[in-house]
Formats: C-alpha cells, sequence, structure tokens
C-alpha cells in the first residue's frame, strides 16, 4: 500500500472516530471548582431540592448520532466539572450542506458532509 492511500485511509478512521459526539460547558462561577463526581442524574424537570446552576451544557453529534448517546457524552462532561444532575432544556438539528471534496486517487469528485447535525443544550447543577 503506498503512502497516499495510508494517508487517506488514516485521516477517513480518523473523522469516522471522532464524529460521535462532543460537549463543551462554560462554568457560571470560574473561580468555583468542584471535585469530580461518580455519577450524575439526567433530570426530565428541575428537581424539587434546592439546587444551583453551575454550567451551561451543549453537546453536538455527529450524523445519525442518537439523543441518548449526546446525552451519555454530557453526562461524562457533568460528572468531570462534579455536577450531581443535568437538566436538558433544548435540543435541534442542525442542517449541514453537503461540500464537495477531489479524490485522486478516483480521479473525480465526490460529496461529502451534509444531512442534519444533532445538538442538545442544558444546565449542570449542584445540590445544596
Amino acid at each position: 500500500m503506498n503512502l497516499k492511500k495510508m494517508l487517506f485511509y488514516f485521516c477517513l478512521s480518523t473523522l469516522i472516530s471522532g464524529c460521535v459526539a462532543n460537549t463543551s460547558a462554560v462554568m457560571l462561577d470560574p473561580n468555583t471548582k468542584y471535585l469530580p463526581t461518580s455519577s450524575v442524574q439526567i433530570l426530565s424537570a428541575p428537581p424539587e431540592r434546592p439546587y444551583k446552576t453551575i454550567a451551561i451544557l451543549e453537546t453536538i453529534g455527529g450524523q445519525n448520532v442518537l439523543i441518548p448517546d449526546l446525552l451519555e457524552n454530557m453526562r461524562h462532561k457533568a460528572q468531570e466539572i462534579g455536577a450531581d444532575a443535568i437538566i436538558p432544556t433544548d435540543e435541534t438539528k442542525e442542517a449541514q450542506p453537503q461540500g464537495l471534496m477531489y479524490n485522486p486517487w478516483l480521479g473525480g469528485y465526490q460529496t461529502v458532509g451534509g444531512g442534519n447535525i444533532p445538538k442538545i443544550r442544558g444546565i449542570a447543577i449542584k445540590y445544596e
């Protein structure tokens, strides 16, 4: 196998494996740090017990990624930042246009991308 083909397959596998989901968190008080938690609840409504919001979370998935996978990714990020629970607040799909890529091995252009990208927003909370 020549170097160009190896590089092509490496880039392709990196793109495919990296497209599951990615969660970003914005801490409301960046000066306050919490220890990571061992478990995080996913709530459908605010709890009745006292809590404080510690972060805003956003999870973006790749094409055909299911909502439960996005929620699990969000849960892992919430564990890292020390949250006790997350409350999803918004679920949308963002349309991504198709693009063209020249493929020198096949000698022509190919369409890449396109479709709907799922996105979930939520808040991370800490019980008081």
